[in-house]
């Protein structure tokens, strides 16, 4: 007798036990990171996107950017953040951005497979779409933009000559010198 009841205590704890585990596999919610659920005030106004960056190492950033002219920058590059490219995630606009492509992912991708950064890659290559070439090109036109400093030193030393005769004649008037 003292058999079964011993028996039936294990099978319990055994219950027991299977249930506490069953409760621990339930899926967490996803929550977003604090910075950005900490700055939920900028969607009141306009053209601010929650954007999700994959870097190359495969780890993942979360931010909140302002959207201009259909373009977003994140860090020294511009992305495209056309209507086509924005995703929802609740009541708030979320761009997916790798790092390596200057398209976003697209809300319209019918793919049953999940992301691959090398299908990615392969893609932005082929589309000439590589934020590297953007770079190059940004980098061009900044120094197309700079002007010598010759000129400026040039005006400089004529403005300090032009005051040195005005202040020599102005001295020989009062009779100083």
């Amino acid at each position: 007798m003292t058999e079964e009841r011993n028996e039936k205590t294990i099978k319990e704890q055994l219950d027991y036990i299977a249930d506490k585990l069953d409760e621990s596999k339930k899926k967490k919610k996803f929550k977003m990171p604090l910075n950005v659920r900490m700055s939920k005030g900028k969607f009141k106004k306009k053209n601010f996107a929650i954007v999700q960056t994959i870097k190359t190492n495969g780890s993942v950033n979360f931010k909140v950017l302002e959207i201009k002219d259909n373009t977003i920058q994140v860090g020294d590059v511009y992305h495209d953040a056309s209507a086509d490219y924005v995703l929802r995630y609740g009541n708030y606009p979320l761009l997916i951005i790798p790092e390596w492509n200057i398209k976003p992912l697209a809300s319209g991708e019918e793919t049953k497979e999940p992301f691959s950064p090398k299908e990615n890659l392969k893609e932005a290559i082929k589309d000439g779409s590589l934020t590297s070439t953007e770079k190059f090109i940004l980098a061009r036109l900044k120094m197309d933009m700079i002007k010598p400093k010759m000129q400026m030193n040039f005006k400089i030393i004529l403005i300090i000559i032009a005051v040195g005769i005005g202040v020599l004649v102005v001295l020989n008037q009062m009779g100083i010198v």
